[in-house]
Order: C-alpha cells, then sequence, then structure tokens
C-alpha cells in the first residue's frame, strides 16, 4: 500500500499536467517572428491554454480553435490565451484572452454564437458575441471596433455597446468615447496591421493564388449580425478572413507540412452601396 499510494499519486499528477496541456486549437497561419511561449511557432502547431502569443514588428500568427473562431494577432503584439471551454457542446463553453500589446482581430466561432468571448485589455474588457471585432493598442489612438455581431466595452461601472461598422476610443482621461462610424481609412490601417509583408506567405509552403483563394470563399458562415447600417464595404473583410479561416480550419490536424494558407485581394464592395462615374466606382 505504501508503494502503490505514491504511485497513484504520481499518475494523477501525470493526468492532470496532460489535461492542462490540452491543445486548444491549432495556428491556421504564421508569419516570422511570432512565439508561443518564447518558441516558434508553426503552421499546425497545437496551442495550449495560458500560452502567450508574441510577435514582432514584421510578425503575425492566426489561432483556430477547436470552435472554429479565430484570433489573428497583429505586429508587434502579446495575447495570451487564458480560458477556452469547448467540448461540441454550446452549452459548455467559455473563451477569453488578454490583449496587452499591439493589435488583434477576432472572428467569433460556436462559443462565440452561445457564451459569447472576452479580450481583456489594459483599458477596458471587449466582449464579443456571434460577430468579429478588432483592437488596437497602437493605432495612434486605443480603438476597439465592431464589424458584426453584439459587441459590448466595459470599465469598471462604464459599459458602451458598439453597433456593427462602429468603433471606440480610449481618451485622454482614460474613458471611452461615443461609438462613432468607422472610417475606411482606419479600417485599411486596422487590417494592415494583420498583413503579410514582402515575401511573406502565412507560413504556406506555396505562394497565395489568387484563383485557389477564390475558390475557397464559397461556403463561409457569416456570424449573427444586426443590419449593416450603410457600410456594405466592411463586408469586404469577411471575404479575405473567410479564405484564410476556412483553410486554416484544415490545419487543425496533427500536419503541419500540408498547410496552404490562402489569401485574395479585398472583394469590391455591394453594389447597393457604391456611387459609379464612367468605369470608377467609389463606396459610399
Amino acid at each position: 500500500m505504501k508503494i502503490l499510494l505514491p504511485l497513484l499519486l504520481a499518475m494523477s499528477t501525470a493526468f492532470a499536467g496532460a489535461a492542462l496541456a490540452e491543445s486548444v486549437g491549432n495556428v491556421g497561419a504564421v508569419n516570422q517572428s511570432a512565439e508561443g511561449n518564447g518558441q516558434k511557432l508553426s503552421v499546425g502547431a497545437g496551442v495550449e491554454q495560458g500560452e502567450r502569443i508574441t510577435t514582432d514588428a514584421k510578425g503575425s500568427t492566426q489561432i483556430v480553435f477547436r470552435d472554429k473562431s479565430t484570433m489573428t494577432v497583429g505586429h508587434g503584439s502579446s495575447l495570451t490565451i487564458t480560458k477556452f471551454v469547448y467540448d461540441g457542446n454550446e452549452g459548455v463553453a467559455a473563451q477569453s484572452a488578454k490583449l496587452t500589446k499591439g493589435a488583434m482581430r477576432f472572428v467569433g466561432g460556436a462559443v462565440s454564437h452561445s457564451a459569447g468571448a472576452k479580450v481583456e485589455t489594459p483599458f477596458g474588457t471587449l466582449s464579443v458575441r456571434g460577430g468579429m471585432a478588432y483592437v488596437c493598442l497602437n493605432c495612434q489612438n486605443t480603438v476597439f471596433a465592431a464589424l458584426t455581431g453584439v459587441v459590448t466595452l466595459s470599465h469598471g461601472a462604464s459599459t458602451v455597446t458598439i453597433s456593427p461598422g462602429e468603433m471606440v476610443t480610449v481618451l485622454a482621461d482614460g474613458t471611452f468615447s461615443s461609438p462613432t462610424p468607422i472610417p475606411l481609412d482606419l479600417l485599411e490601417t486596422l487590417d494592415s496591421r494583420f498583413a503579410s509583408s514582402e515575401g511573406q506567405s502565412g507560413g504556406a509552403p506555396d505562394p497565395p493564388q489568387e484563383e485557389g483563394a477564390n475558390q475557397q470563399l464559397s461556403g463561409a458562415r457569416m456570424p449573427d449580425s444586426t443590419p449593416w447600417q450603410g457600410l456594405g464595404y466592411v463586408g469586404a473583410f469577411w471575404g479575405g478572413n473567410a479564405v484564410v479561416q476556412g483553410q486554416a480550419q484544415a490545419n487543425n490536424q496533427s500536419s503541419a507540412g500540408t498547410a496552404h494558407v490562402l489569401t485574395t485581394p479585398r472583394p469590391r464592395p455591394p453594389a447597393a452601396h457604391r456611387a459609379c462615374s464612367g468605369n470608377n466606382c467609389f463606396p459610399q
């Protein structure tokens, strides 16, 4: 019995360690330099709860979670995956992360559609239900932007709802601005925080091709959302992300050598939100 008890304790400790180290998702795309807990990330590698993702000025990575949600970590950023619970039952689910530096883009999956997801920052906590949101801590001002879904930002007793197509900035005194429409040039700035630099391909062994990317655009699930409120151009961002997310989901397997991450030029805004003169059209 004296021998058996230490053995059982050792086994229980080992099982507990294995549970804590359980993968919550995989790396769907990566541009170096990007690290997880100090180790270089690679496409297809597992990501664990509690893992801290850091990138340098040219680095970026996309984490694909088991519920098919994604967190894209931009250049010069630091993000920790603080909690992820999902067993296929949307009634038992939780997702949260902590961004302390840089920028991140979140696209909700099953957890977000049911329990909601949270992103904690030094300035407030962003809650996202069934949607897509940006957080940028170094875009001149700190910016929280909602593209779809139900998004709220809270700090202490202060809470503000950010409608699709709107953004909130953090003022000099630490309070939030009122929600305002997202300027198109700011969307471009936000998107650039995640873009690959020349010669980078998100870890794909073959350079991305437009033809292959277009083939991946079908079948992507749009999130639960309220109307676009006139920002039809915002929908263009879904095209590019759907390509990356759809292909990256296949990387939730153990093999990193077969990963192909595709990108595509941003689709044109819907016709209902365009003004045209001759052969030239502009988003309204």
